[in-house]
């Protein structure tokens, strides 16, 4: 472990749970040589006032964030889901490899001007944060490594949350382990970035943004590094909120940190270019049955959405209709974002959709 902050206490349960509280613990552990930040979040009798013991959960979500990665943006949403779930339930979190803001998370800068592969021991991996077969075996081992906190006990069942790329990443883990596979009672994508096929006009623009790579991410990070010494943070923080739109003071806090440090923003675009230039235009119809077998619940946004627009909720919805896919529930909500998380105003609509997604009758009946 590299790093651990001090657990927070977030407000108390439901009242028939007076006793228990949900505390989330945010945390550094070192991850396939990258240390990468994490979260867990569980319940705690405090009946004894003398002595608190953590609850044993029956079921833990284990949730992978959408671009750039971050699991901070995620954390109060995931505490909230806890806390209205009970003291049944707990969460793990965890950020990508590479994406954060200090140098032991992102790079180096010897570690950035090496090859994806390298023959200098001293040196990481970069295969791990750049591409996304080193993100995948990054949350495989991640979620070994939870799995090992319960060997002692009967293992909880898993629900596997995920937003946007974070989709991808857990079918991918899922496909590749059939014995995590068995173990989940639910999956949950929210506005699903697993395949790439975007208006025409857009899909020509990214297309041609991600193959020309060499060239286009030289030249976003010498933007980052000129506004960042160009501009006063206040100024850039008005900019978010008034421009673009970005209504949550801690999150563009966060999106501040991470996009003024240039290797974080090469970390992104790496990544990012590599998804756009390998995910399938049309539905791994294949993947979502094998992972039908157990009830998958996906929420789609109504604003434009280039990563998860409506027309890929209605092939889906086809794909159901002639029996190709199936155990798989669509649920459409005109007034969300993609990037709901920076919307204060946004959240409770998406824990509403989560709660009665894992609480629904329909999941019971399954089990």
């Amino acid at each position: 472990m590299e790093e651990e902050s001090p657990a927070t206490s977030s407000g108390g349960a439901a009242s028939n749970h007076q006793h228990f509280v949900a505390e989330v613990v945010a945390r550094r552990e070192t991850v396939n040589g990258w240390p990468t930040n994490m979260i867990s979040i569980d319940f705690y009798n405090k009946k004894d006032l003398v002595a608190a013991y953590k609850c044993k959960p029956k079921v833990i979500l284990i949730f992978i964030p959408g671009n750039p990665g971050l699991i901070e943006w995620y954390s109060d949403t995931l505490i909230k889901i806890v806390q209205r779930l009970g003291p049944s339930y707990a969460a793990r979190g965890i950020s990508y490899a590479g994406h954060g803001i200090s140098d032991d998370v992102v790079g180096s800068k010897y570690e950035h001007n090496q090859s994806v592969k390298s023959d200098n021991s001293c040196l990481r991996d970069m295969s791990v944060p750049w591409t996304i077969e080193g993100q995948i075996t990054h949350k495989l081992t991640w979620i070994d490594g939870v799995m090992k906190e319960f060997a002692s006990d009967e293992l909880p069942r898993l629900i596997f949350m995920s937003h946007s790329f974070g989709a991808h990443l857990t079918q991918h883990v899922l496909l590749r382990r059939p014995d995590l596979l068995a173990q989940t009672q639910q999956i949950i994508h929210l506005m699903p970035f697993f395949r790439f096929d975007p208006p025409k006009l857009q899909k020509l623009m990214l297309s041609s943004v991600a193959h020309f790579y060499e060239y286009t991410i030289p030249a976003f990070i010498c933007c980052v590094r000129i506004l960042a010494a160009t501009f006063p943070r206040s100024w850039i923080d008005l900019y978010l909120n008034k421009i673009m739109g970005l209504d949550c003071v801690n999150g563009r806090r966060i999106a501040l940190d991470v996009f003024t440090n240039h290797r974080m923003v090469e970390n992104h675009l790496v990544l990012g270019f590599e998804e756009i230039r390998s995910l399938p235009e049309l539905p791994n119809d294949v993947a979502l049955r094998i992972l039908g077998r157990c009830p998958t619940s996906i929420l789609f946004c109504g604003n434009p959405d280039q990563w998860a627009p409506r027309a890929h909720m209605e092939e889906l919805k086809e794909l159901k209709r002639k029996s190709l896919i199936n155990n798989i529930h669509f649920t459409y909500i005109q007034q969300l974002r993609h990037d709901f998380i920076v919307h204060p105003n946004m959240i409770e609509p998406v824990i509403d959709f989560v709660l009665a997604e894992i609480l629904s009758p329909k999941l019971s009946s399954n089990l």
